[in-house]
């Protein structure tokens, strides 16, 4: 606008104002007055001097063409007043007046795109928008030891399931639980503020149980432990043929779930792209379980134990670990059109708080009906309660996310996400198989292992803007 100004000015002053004189020249002269001076200053100049306005050298968005030279012999005669203008008068060479034939719309639209990308007439960043999603979600188990072993035919009972022998084999395969994949369900809303360039939202999200219920029911059938009191490793006879009918069951369990509150502002734009800058508050938490309950029946009567005595032991382990902090992010989106390419990467940095619970106990219930009860196998008063932790760390979340625009008002989408801690507890790292019946040594111990965990998901959802 300043140059339309300038160009407009430069004209006028040149037509009204005479070379050398500071009476002002008639617009209009008659027919037969003499032709008036034509002004060789440069028009910027004039309109200096004219106005006190300084114009600067600023590149204009508006591209202009000169002449290859800088006067002209065109001759323009006026029918309506008669006014002749002198052909061998040079015109002023400022390149500024033959702007309009070449718009640089280019160049123009791309400074547009620039300065006003994020104005509240872009219709992605006016309005509502609430985002369902379904994920299905696998993550990283906790590994366990042997908690379940078994042996060949015909290995005796003294030997049935003792970790170490060729003839032992663990019952859980990789030793590995919580690892299977589940669903989950995660939303996201929020508006654009009228009038400004800010957003603010809210996600929630949880992952379903990922824990399981194994039964072993072999023909042998035991629990391994280390005897700190013997130094040698033994078992727990749970199913043995003819000395032991029983049953041993691993129940884990696994739960995830977690919110964010956040408010986004934009930060750059170059052609379709776009980044916009988050910040808020992060919470989450994770909790898994693992518990062993074996159930036997004595067939033998060995060691003067009376047949039909039943025991009943159980040793059950519960982690959890919860993240509250700063959320601190970037999320880019790629326009394509009729879909739109989508990048988070944010990290929550604040405190999480590791809890282990641990319970035991053994229950001898001999034929006349009377009980007795003392410590589990693997949880003693070594190792029984709850025992807690604070630190600090951080959580760190990416997803990608392709969405097709079907409307207006309603997207489709499939993506991609990782979320990574890189402190927590779980329950397989928690157990010790040294066991001390005497209570002397101070075994099992509560190792209180710290390691990282990660979940990953695939996201299928709709997002309605309204």
């Amino acid at each position: 606008m300043k140059y339309f100004i300038t160009t407009f000015l430069a004209l006028s002053s040149s037509l009204c104002f005479a070379q050398g004189t500071s009476t002002p020249a008639s617009l209009f002269p008659q027919s037969n007055a003499d032709p008036l001076p034509i002004l060789t200053a440069e028009s910027e100049v004039v309109l200096q001097e004219a106005t006190g306005v300084i114009i600067d050298a600023e590149e204009p968005l508006l591209e202009t063409t000169t002449t290859g030279d800088e006067t002209t012999d065109d001759t323009q005669n006026s029918d309506d007043n008669n006014t002749v203008f002198d052909s061998n008068v040079a015109k002023p060479k400022s390149s500024r007046l033959g702007f309009l034939p070449r718009i640089n719309l280019d160049l123009y639209e791309r400074d547009i795109k620039l300065f006003d990308g994020f104005r509240p007439g872009n219709s992605d960043q006016v309005g509502r928008w609430v985002r369902l999603d379904y994920l299905i979600s696998w993550r990283r188990g906790t590994r366990i030891p042997a908690l379940a072993t078994t042996s060949s035919a015909g290995t005796s009972l003294e030997n049935a399931g003792v970790l170490g022998l060729s003839t032992t084999a663990s019952l859980l395969g990789t030793n590995e639980l919580n690892d299977s994949t589940q669903p989950g369900g995660r939303i996201d809303f929020g508006r654009w503020i009228p009038g400004t360039e800010t957003a603010i939202g809210a996600r929630f999200y949880g992952l379903a149980d990922a824990g399981s219920r194994l039964t072993f029911t072999d023909a042998i059938v035991t629990r391994p432990f280390f005897n700190v009191d013997a130094g040698e490793q033994q078992s727990l006879p749970v199913n043995y043929p003819s000395s032991e009918s029983g049953i041993l069951t691993l129940d884990s369990a696994s739960e995830m779930f977690g919110s964010d509150v956040y408010i986004m502002r934009p930060w750059k734009s170059t052609g379709r792209a776009r980044i916009n800058f988050m910040t808020g508050y992060q919470f989450s938490r994770f909790s898994e379980s693992i518990s062993i309950h074996s159930i036997s029946t004595n067939l033998d009567g060995r060691n003067g134990i009376p047949i039909g005595t039943q025991l009943e032991v159980r040793d059950a382990f519960r982690t959890s670990n919860e993240f509250h902090g700063w959320l601190v992010g970037l999320t880019s989106e790629i326009d394509g059109g009729n879909y739109t390419l989508s990048f988070l990467a944010k990290v929550g940095i604040g405190g999480v708080t590791h809890r282990i619970s641990t319970t035991g106990s053994t229950t001898i219930t001999d034929p006349s009906g009377g009980t007795s009860t003392t410590d589990g196998l693997l949880v003693a008063a070594s190792n029984q309660g709850t025992f807690e932790q604070s630190r600090f760390t951080t959580v760190p979340e990416f997803s990608a996310r392709y969405t097709h625009h079907l409307n207006d008002a309603l997207d489709f989408s499939v993506g991609y996400s990782l979320l990574y801690w890189g402190h927590a507890v779980q329950p397989g790292n928690q157990i010790d198989l040294n066991v001390d019946s005497t209570g002397n040594s101070g075994q099992p111990t509560m190792p209180f292992t710290i390691d990282h965990y990660w979940t990953q998901s695939l996201s299928m959802g709709i997002t309605l803007r309204y």
